[in-house]
């Protein structure tokens, strides 16, 4: 990938910006339904929810974004 944005998080900090990103304003009707309200971190207003789950798992192996939403949780183990 060479997105510069790219930078690979323990899953401490992808964990602690899943926290943050729960607290981010979603777009409920309209052409950008599911897009996010406001800005969050690099992404814009409008971009789907769907890619910024994208970009959480892309961050760390262990980051499944169905798990995190049912409450699990991983220690981290590796810092690939």
């Amino acid at each position: 990938m060479n997105n510069s944005t790219t930078q690979k998080k323990s899953l401490t900090e992808l964990y602690a910006l899943w926290n943050e990103f729960g607290n981010t304003a979603v777009l409920e009707d309209g052409e950008c339904r599911d897009s996010i309200a406001e800005p969050f971190l690099h992404f814009g207003i409008a971009t789907p929810r769907e890619d910024i789950w994208r970009w959480f798992e892309e961050q760390h192996p262990d980051f499944l974004v169905g798990e995190v939403m049912q409450g699990i949780r991983k220690e981290s183990v590796s810092a690939d």
